[in-house]
């Protein structure tokens, strides 16, 4: 007797996610046919389509995990490379609906299968399933292993660097995509600056500062709080179309006004289970005289913005060491 392909696939992805042994790294991908009228439909139907911007390890891949965790969100993790770099799904360039769609598509079939890491795939493949067991836990309990939401009303890509460099650099006119798509969100956590700064230098990610002179904490401080201006400039332009929250600030409000930006309903089960899974705390402590170039960082960048200036200012007082 020959199984058919689609119990095939079950049964592998089942095995490979007996997270109670060892967490996947990879999963198989599924096959990128031609969208069928259902699943045309489905992307039709989506009231939110958002993308992550800005530094990595910005808690980026946590937020994307919470969001999952919502009945009505797909998530695709990273696979930039093969986004970015088709001209058929890279719809920031050269915008166009029949782009969109194919970006659409590609995410969601995309988001069912793949592997850790740049590659890209499902979020359940990140370090932030493999890493907290809550995490696993909760989206077993209530999903069991199924990878695609049934009835999909925000498609998430959390690919933050990648696509901000690509807008900055590549000028991409977002008024003129905006004036053709009401649906494209853009999405950005913040992090405290100097821990955000300090695991980029940690983990080596000198690939995205090869512009610097040097490579040390104190310059990519110096990007990182450039990229949150840059983001908070945006969202004086566009505020329904940019939206940004503060790592300490994920409660009950702020989680609905999330769900509020991204046209998803505030649903209890998915409120409780996010606060039950969101853990954030820091391992960092910095000398006073970094504290102190942080801080004059801030003024510099944002003293047109005070109640932001007062929050980032804010993080130095669980970070100083002396």
């Amino acid at each position: 007797m020959r199984w058919p392909k689609r119990l095939i696939r079950r049964a592998q992805v089942a095995s490979a996610l007996d997270w109670g042994r060892v967490h996947p790294e990879k999963l198989p991908d599924p096959a990128l046919k031609p969208a069928t009228p259902r699943e045309l439909k489905t992307i039709e139907e989506l009231n939110s389509v958002c993308l992550f911007l800005g530094p990595y390890r910005n808690l980026t891949t946590l937020t994307a995990s919470f969001l999952f965790l919502h009945p009505n969100c797909q998530v695709l993790n990273h696979a930039g490379s093969r986004v970015l770099g088709d001209v058929s799904t890279n719809f920031l360039v050269n915008y166009s609906e029949d782009k969109f769609r194919q970006f659409c598509h590609f995410a969601i079939t995309m988001s069912q299968g793949g592997a850790r890491g740049s590659y890209g795939g499902s979020i359940v493949l990140s370090h932030a399933f493999a890493r907290y067991q809550e995490m696993r836990k909760v989206f077993q309990k209530r999903y069991g292993n199924q990878l695609l939401k049934q009835n999909i009303k925000s498609l998430v890509w959390k690919e933050s660097e990648l696509v901000s460099q690509l807008i900055r650099k590549g000028k991409i006119d977002l008024r003129a995509i905006f004036s053709q798509n009401p649906k494209l969100r853009f999405l950005m956590p913040i992090r405290n600056p100097l821990d955000c700064a300090s695991s980029i230098v940690r983990l080596n990610m000198d690939k995205f500062y090869n512009h610097l002179g040097r490579f040390d904490v104190r310059q990519v401080l110096d990007e990182v709080l450039k990229e949150i201006r840059w983001f908070v400039g945006l969202k004086r332009e566009f505020p329904d179309r940019f939206y940004y929250f503060y790592q300490d600030r994920v409660d009950e409000k702020g989680l609905r006004d999330l769900a509020a930006f991204l046209e998803l309903e505030p649903e209890k089960r998915w409120l409780s289970d996010v606060l039950y899974v969101y853990q954030v705390s820091s391992t960092y402590k910095y000398e006073t005289d970094l504290t102190a170039y942080y801080e004059k960082l801030v003024e510099k960048y944002f003293s047109d913005e005070p109640p932001i200036q007062d929050h980032l200012r804010g993080f130095t007082q669980t970070s100083r060491v002396g």
